[in-house]
């Protein structure tokens, strides 16, 4: 199928993008809310749930009808590479997670402590990362695929055929990062979206940045849930898993170094 209008979204129109998914979330939310006692969905989780489910739907069609292409080419660019994407460097990328996470937590750190979180936003964030099935569903399996389809899909392949590597990688990481909305994770964010392009750019699929955004998120959830205990087997399990994280890393740098 011959992708049209390759080269939207712009930088700038990345972000009007994402303005127009904030847009279109808030008008299904909104009616979602009015429906909510028809719909029997009195779990305002499970309604936010299915409000990005629906959004990302409308949205998506919007755009792959606009671009001319099915959800397969999103996913993977090149055919022949799916096979060996999964068995070979999805693994890799997953033992190399926890490198990332521990990069992601130090940065959140530091700026905790120079811009104290308000007590309000710390227990509503707590509040939603220990939650129930439809947050982990949200959290954990919706928003690792449906942000990697829009970030490195969409965006970034886009940015791919208009500006110079590097900085269609950082473009695009940046706009992942102001996508969340707040500075503790917009830098952490940003973070992630740089890994997440790189392996996009390197292996054009979306399989393994949906893998490591998965494995990122439940991570979170994880410590969240076991915040109160405070040093635990959670901690020790942590370590143990950085071991074998970084002759990941240098396993998954030189596997792809030569590809592109």
């Amino acid at each position: 199928m011959t992708e049209r209008h390759a080269t939207f979204p712009s930088a700038l129109e990345a972000f009007f993008l994402v303005l127009c998914l904030w847009g279109v979330d808030y008008l299904v939310t909104c009616a979602l809310y009015d429906a909510h006692k028809w719909l029997g969905l009195d779990d305002p989780y499970s309604l936010l749930t299915l409000s990005r489910l629906l959004t990302n739907g409308i949205v998506f069609t919007a755009l792959l009808h606009w671009k001319n292409l099915e959800y397969r080419d999103l996913f993977n660019s090149s055919r022949s590479a799916t096979a060996a994407t999964m068995v070979v460097i999805v693994p890799l990328v997953l033992l190399a997670t926890p490198c990332l996470f521990l990069l992601m937590g130090c940065v959140n750190y530091l700026l905790i402590t120079e811009f104290p979180m308000r007590a309000g936003m710390e227990n509503e964030m707590s509040n939603w990362l220990s939650g129930g099935l439809p947050q982990i569903l949200l959290v954990c399996v919706i928003a690792p695929i449906v942000e990697e389809m829009l970030f490195r899909g969409i965006i970034l392949r886009s940015f791919l055929q208009q500006y110079e590597r590097n900085y269609a990688i950082l473009g695009s990481a940046v706009v992942f990062g102001f996508y969340h909305m707040n500075i503790y994770q917009l830098v952490g964010a940003s973070l992630f979206g740089i890994v997440a392009g790189w392996l996009y750019e390197r292996t054009r699929s979306l399989i393994p940045g949906i893998a490591m955004h998965a494995a990122v998120n439940a991570s979170v959830m994880l410590m969240a849930a076991s915040a109160s205990g405070g040093a635990s087997a959670s901690d020790l399990s942590f370590v143990l898993l950085l071991l074998p994280a970084f002759p990941a890393c240098y396993m998954l740098r030189r596997l792809l170094a030569g590809t592109a």
